[in-house]
């Protein structure tokens, strides 16, 4: 039943430094000789994977196919929904990652590569998950909603994602996402936030960070949120505090194996809803991309969208 559904396929070309659209055609062909039935779209610009989708799930697909990295993955999450409604529930996605970070599939537990794809599709692996809901001001100061189901980063992961963004990744995710971040480290200031959770105070004073995590990894393999799970109804959220450079040099190859957790001013929540204000401007970062800033504001919407993996 499942290889005579038809699949769309949102692919994003300039993923993986570009290597996508010369090994997008071979993934093709391996998924059609395999018997799945495959449409497909090239992106051509930012935020086109979203539109995309948006079209397609219009027209009555069911089953897509987001190919790239974790940008592409997250605007095609973003296509499920419009005017703050999923446009089909029961709609599937599926994630082929081929892009630098691939931070996702680090907590689906997802080997990168055609094989475990279709490892994947031939065992029926899907479930419900989670999905965050952020609204915040946008860089020119219009008000925006997007959804994301990995994690969200609120200070320095926003700097450092906008410095990334702007340069190759042609070293590959986790190597760029290392080179950013120390850059970052070195040129940051921690800023004077302030964070509810549920409508509670939590914390007010100067932060380094504050994520708000659905998945577990950001940043091409940090392990921000150990115990941070897809379909639990809760947010984890990280919050690390007014830490010195010198503090944060030390301490970040412990982000990256997630013992983290036990430094002193690294303090985390959980709930469902959480508002994140600042003295000054903290930019967002979602699942590797930097669309604006604060003030921000998160929801949870429980087990929403059917994920493969």
């Amino acid at each position: 039943m499942l290889k005579r559904e038809r699949w769309f396929a949102v692919v994003n070309p300039q993923s993986a430094n570009g290597s996508t659209r010369k090994r997008w055609p071979a993934y093709l062909k391996r998924l059609e000789d395999e018997g799945y039935l495959i449409n497909y779209e090239y992106t051509t610009k930012p935020r086109d994977a979203t539109h995309i989708t948006q079209r397609i799930l219009s027209e009555g697909y069911t089953h897509i196919i987001a190919v790239g990295g974790d940008g592409t993955m997250n605007e095609v999450v973003n296509g499920f929904f419009f005017k703050g409604q999923l446009i089909n529930p029961e709609a599937e996605l599926a994630l082929f990652s081929h892009g630098t970070g691939g931070d996702l599939i680090r907590t689906l537990m997802i080997p990168k590569g055609i094989d475990s794809f279709l490892a994947i599709l031939s065992q029926n692996r899907k479930r419900m998950v989670d999905v965050g809901e952020v609204q915040f001001l946008k860089n020119h100061g219009q008000q925006e909603t997007r959804y994301f189901i990995n994690v969200a980063d609120v200070g320095l992961g926003g700097e450092t994602v906008a410095r990334v963004n702007r340069q190759s990744k042609f070293l590959g995710g986790k190597i760029s996402f290392l080179i950013g971040s120390v850059i970052s480290i070195l040129r940051y200031h921690n800023k004077v936030m302030r964070c509810e959770i549920d409508g509670k105070l939590v914390l007010e004073g100067r932060q380094n960070s504050i994520m708000v995590a659905n998945g577990r990894y950001i940043g091409g393999g940090m392990m921000i949120a150990p115990h941070a799970e897809l379909d639990d109804g809760l947010f984890d959220v990280v919050c690390l505090g007014d830490f010195s450079t010198l503090t944060l040099l030390r301490h970040l190859p412990k982000l990256y194996r997630g013992e983290h957790l036990e430094i002193p001013g690294v303090i985390v929540y959980r709930g469902r809803s959480v508002v994140i204000t600042s003295e000054e401007r903290a930019l967002l970062d979602i699942d590797g991309e930097q669309p604006g800033h604060t003030p921000i504001s998160f929801t949870l919407h429980p087990q929403t969208l059917c994920l493969w993996g």
